[in-house]
């Protein structure tokens, strides 16, 4: 992952790119892009040539065509900054309640616009009913501060209402390994 950060900046069209680690054996990588060619670009360049050339010797289990996932970005913030922690909160909606998990993370992306240590918050689209949170901070007192803040709060209050089985053992704190 690390190697493939050289290799994602020679991609102009890669907007940004983050690789982590949730735990010892659990890694990931997330990133988005302006527009679908800039996408495919990516998933026909170099950084996913050397994924699926090293997939069969790193990872366990590895289907690129089930564990590469193409998601829709529903709102974003991005600063810059050196981006270390993260967050990773994977929700599923309520049957009927898509729209009102949609406007949620609308609206989350207004009150997080005045956290001044939460340097990346991504609200994605999984599929029709599961819906992501990715965030990043320079430290945990950013990440502390965000966990403690207007989103996490408004989380935990509509949680109830909109998400199906939600609780906070969902939000999983992450590792930043690389990052464009």
């Amino acid at each position: 992952l690390l190697g493939g950060l050289s290799l994602v900046n020679a991609e102009p069209k890669t907007e940004s790119w983050f690789a982590f680690q949730i735990d010892e054996q659990t890694f990931g990588i997330y990133d988005t892009f302006e527009a679908e060619e800039g996408r495919q670009a990516h998933l026909k360049g170099e950084v996913a040539k050397a994924l699926l050339a090293n997939a069969g010797d790193l990872l366990e289990g590895f289907d690129s065509s089930r564990d590469i996932k193409t998601v829709d970005v529903q709102a974003s913030n991005h600063k810059v900054g050196n981006q270390n922690n993260g967050l990773l909160v994977i929700m599923k909606a309520k049957e009927g309640k898509t729209s009102a998990v949609e406007d949620f993370l609308q609206a989350g992306q207004s009150l997080v616009s005045s956290e001044p240590a939460t340097l990346s918050w991504y609200a994605i689209k999984i599929n029709e009913e599961t819906y992501a949170i990715f965030d990043t901070f320079a430290d945990d007192a950013g990440r502390d501060a965000h966990l403690t803040g207007k989103v996490a709060a408004a989380l935990m209050e509509n949680a109830p209402l909109i998400l199906e089985g939600f609780d906070a053992s969902a939000i999983q704190k992450i590792n930043i390994l690389a990052s464009k």
